[in-house]
């Protein structure tokens, strides 16, 4: 049999007799080779059970970030609030105190004005609002932001003033703690009279002032009372007394 017949018996033996073929291949190939196939089927079997536990372990760790997240900034939006809360609070109250220390400034100012003015003025006198817009009106028509702004003064004070025997009008802002806003509105309703060759002061009250009210004090630009005593008189007095 020439061996090119062989070749062709021989292989189409071992494709067509399966039994036949694994013969020839263990009889051919090592073992170890021969197992190499089904190992490596286990191990990557292996493999994926195991990436699937870690796929599974990273999915649980970020499931418990995810939640404990989501806890902290509920406990973060819970800080809040309750912060919120109690700023709102805190607000509120310093607003009502300051507007009840402010009522009784006013009652005890509009009681004592004769008391507390009488030093430098003569005739002195509280005069509601609507006499001073009147009064002002009756000289130059006010824009309505200037009526808005007389009618928004705290006090007025009238009387005459003993060192010339003018007539002087005290424009009052009054507050518990008397700070350089206060002073620019009293400024501000005082030039709206004078504009009108009315003799008008800005006058501030309090319990206690800032340190920009007093240096305004001090330079003569109002005249500044604390616990019901002019400290910086000079801007009702028309002298150089503090």
């Amino acid at each position: 049999m020439a061996r090119s017949e062989f070749a062709e018996q021989f292989a189409d033996l071992v494709e067509q007799d399966e039994a036949y073929r694994e013969r020839i291949q263990r009889a051919l190939i090592p073992r170890e080779l021969l197992l190499l196939p089904e190992a490596f089927a286990r191990f990557q079997a292996r493999v994926e059970e195991r990436f699937t536990q870690v796929d599974q372990e990273i999915a649980n760790v970020r499931a418990e970030m995810r939640e404990g997240f989501a806890r902290v900034d509920e406990q973060f939006a819970e800080v809040r609030a309750e912060q919120q809360r109690q700023a709102a609070e805190q607000r509120r109250q310093a607003n009502d105190i300051a507007k009840l220390k402010g009522f009784v400034l006013e009652l005890i100012f509009d009681r004592r004005a004769p008391a507390v003015f009488g030093r430098y003025w003569r005739r002195v006198k509280v005069v509601p609002a609507t006499e001073i817009c009147e009064l002002a009106e009756s000289i130059q028509p006010l824009t309505p932001e200037e009526e808005e702004s007389l009618y928004r003064a705290d006090a007025y004070v009238m009387g005459v003033r003993k060192s010339d025997g003018r007539e002087i009008i005290g424009v009052v802002e009054v507050s518990w703690m008397v700070d350089i806003g206060d002073v620019e509105r009293a400024q501000r309703r005082a030039e709206v009279l004078m504009q009108r060759g009315l003799l008008a002061v800005p006058v501030v009250a309090g319990g206690e002032a800032t340190q920009t009210a007093e240096q305004a004090a001090q330079r003569g630009a109002c005249a500044l009372l604390l616990d019901g005593i002019f400290k910086y008189p000079s801007a009702v007095s028309q002298t150089d007394e503090v």
